[in-house]
């Protein structure tokens, strides 16, 4: 004789992931990500922003004073060299308001403008 509905233990579902609907292929979304505040007021900074990407930080990056302080051809050089890293790693990137820059350090966050 053939079964035709599940027992009640077989639809309980076994994990939190599974709760939420996520599938075992998104298991990878389990690394820890922390949202950070970056003061950007040197275009020496571009390493340390790279680095703190690096190590899994969402950058909200203020660069009121760089803004002030740097001319623009080199301020458009710093930012393009973060974009290349971007690219590079799946990380994205978009401006919020005048002043604000936010970043993602890889393909698991993304940004929709």
């Amino acid at each position: 004789m053939t079964r035709y509905w599940k027992k009640v233990e077989d639809d309980l579902l076994r994990s939190p992931e599974e709760t939420m609907g996520f599938s075992n292929e998104l298991t990878t979304l389990k690394q820890n990500f922390v949202i950070k505040k970056f003061d950007f007021s040197s275009l020496d900074q571009v390493a340390q922003i790279k680095k703190e990407l690096m190590s899994r930080k969402i950058l909200i990056i203020n660069a009121q004073d760089l803004l002030k302080s740097v001319d623009v051809t080199k301020l458009k050089r710093g930012i393009e060299d973060l974009k290349i890293f971007l690219r590079e790693n799946g990380g994205s990137m978009a401006r919020l308001g005048e002043q604000y820059l936010i970043m993602t350090p890889n393909s698991y966050i993304k940004i929709s403008n």
